[in-house]
C-alpha cells in the first residue's frame, strides 16, 4: 500500500507550539502553556494511531480549519492508499475575555472525520495501528465501493437520457463507469464517457467526411449544403 504522512498546514498548534514560548504577549504565553500542558497530559494516557484506507483513484482531502488539512493518497495499480496518523492535533477553544482551553483531537477521531466526508463512496475505512489492513475489511469496502460505482452510473444514465449533456455528468460517474466496464458490468463505455464534449458539438460532413459543427448549414471544406442534405 502507498502512504503518506501527516503533513500539517494552516494553524496546527501541533507544530506553532512545540517549545516553551520566551516572547510574545501574556495571551500567547499563556495559549503556549495551555497547549503544551494538554500534550503532554494525552502523551501520558498514550496516544494509539489511526490508518486510513483509500481505495479511490482520487486523494482524499479535508480542511480541519485550525487543525490543518489531511490528505490521503489515491490508490494505484500496486494497491489502496493510506495514510498513518500518529500524532494529535491540537486547537484552542476561545471563552472570551482572552480565555482559552485546549482541545486536543486523537488520530482515530480525525480518521472517522476522513471517512465521514468520504465515507459514501464506499472505499475508505479506518483502523486502529498502523500495520496492515484486515483481508476482511478491506473486500467489505471493495464490495462497498463497487456498490457506488453502480449507483452513480445509474444517476448518469438518467441524467444523459433527461439532458443529452455533458455538464450533467460528473467526473466520478465517469470514472465508476470504467470501473464497471473493467468488471464487464456493462458491455461498453457509454458515449458520455467515450464522446468528448468537443465531439458533442461536431459531426462529419455527409459529402467530404471532414469534421464540422454540428450546427452549421453549409460544409466550409466542400460547400456542401447540409440543411438540403438534413430535408431530403
Amino acid at each position: 500500500m502507498s502512504t503518506s504522512a501527516i503533513a500539517p498546514t494552516g494553524k496546527d498548534y501541533n507544530t506553532v507550539f512545540e517549545k516553551p514560548m520566551h516572547g510574545g504577549g501574556v495571551s500567547d504565553r499563556q495559549r503556549n502553556r495551555l497547549v503544551l500542558e494538554e500534550r503532554r497530559r494525552l502523551e501520558r494516557q498514550g496516544i494509539e494511531p489511526a490508518t486510513v484506507v483509500n481505495l479511490n483513484r482520487f486523494p482524499l482531502t479535508i480542511n480541519l480549519g485550525d487543525l490543518g488539512c489531511l490528505e490521503v493518497p489515491p490508490a494505484n495499480d500496486a494497491g489502496p492508499g493510506s495514510m498513518a496518523i500518529e500524532t494529535i492535533r491540537i486547537s484552542l477553544r476561545d471563552l472570551g475575555d482572552s480565555n482559552f482551553t485546549p482541545v486536543g483531537v486523537l488520530p482515530k477521531e480525525l480518521a472517522k472525520e476522513l471517512v465521514r466526508e468520504y465515507g459514501s463512496t464506499g472505499g475508505v475505512f479506518w483502523y486502529c495501528g498502523t500495520g496492515e489492513p484486515e483481508p476482511k475489511a478491506l473486500a467489505e469496502a471493495e464490495e462497498a465501493q463497487k456498490g457506488w460505482w453502480r449507483s452513480e452510473y445509474q444517476k448518469a444514465v438518467d441524467a444523459w437520457s433527461r439532458y443529452h449533456q455533458h455538464k450533467m455528468i460528473t467526473d466520478r460517474q465517469r470514472d465508476a463507469a470504467r470501473e464497471l466496464f473493467k468488471l464487464q458490468e456493462i458491455e461498453a463505455l457509454p458515449e458520455w464517457v467515450v464522446l468528448t464534449r468537443r465531439g458533442q458539438d461536431r459531426r462529419d460532413c455527409p459529402e467530404c467526411g471532414e469534421s464540422i459543427k454540428a450546427v452549421a448549414r453549409i460544409c466550409h471544406f466542400c460547400r456542401h449544403t447540409l440543411e438540403t442534405e438534413k430535408e431530403g
